[in-house]
């Protein structure tokens, strides 16, 4: 009886640790596991300087009548992009979403400029590019950033990109 015991014990333990080993790695190791699942309305405030002069942050990006274009309205559940730029003109980004989980690119860097249609990456903002004595670079809370486009914007960041 007492060896039956021992066996089932040691089946159920290897059961366990295969169920427990799959499951650690069918994860999908690129998903944010920190992206709500409930609506969100934060503010990251962004400042883009290049060669020294700092550049305006336009009105209404995202929204109708002006620049850049309408995505995804539907999780804004209003007529604008769920990631837009109001009246103020100081760079505040707006992300408005109401199921940020069911589309989290909507919260990075890189959507917004998708919206704003403009370029950005690792090599480029707007027409300027990384050549042999400027580059691209970007501070997100005053620490040097590298994720650029795949950045997931926070409430109250303070996002800055350089071009010198």
């Amino acid at each position: 009886m007492e060896s039956k015991s021992i066996i089932l014990a040691a089946v159920l333990l290897i059961g366990v640790v295969l169920v427990s080993g799959c499951a650690y790695f069918t994860q999908d190791k690129d998903i944010d596991t920190t992206i709500p699942k409930r609506p969100i309305h934060w503010h990251p405030n962004l400042k883009i300087i290049i060669n020294g002069e700092e550049q305006v942050i336009p009105n209404d990006i995202g929204l109708g009548g002006g620049p850049g274009k309408i995505m995804d309205a539907h999780l804004s559940g209003m007529s604008m992009s769920p990631t837009h730029t109001h009246e103020e003109g100081d760079g505040t980004i707006h992300i408005e979403n109401n199921n940020p989980s069911s589309k989290p690119e909507t919260l990075t860097l890189g959507y917004f400029f998708k919206v704003w249609d403009k370029q950005f990456s690792e090599t480029c903002i707007f027409e300027f590019c990384n050549d042999g004595e400027k580059k691209v670079t970007m501070t997100v809370n005053g620490k040097e950033n590298t994720e650029f486009g795949k950045y997931v914007m926070r409430d109250k960041d303070e996002i800055v990109i350089t071009y010198s």
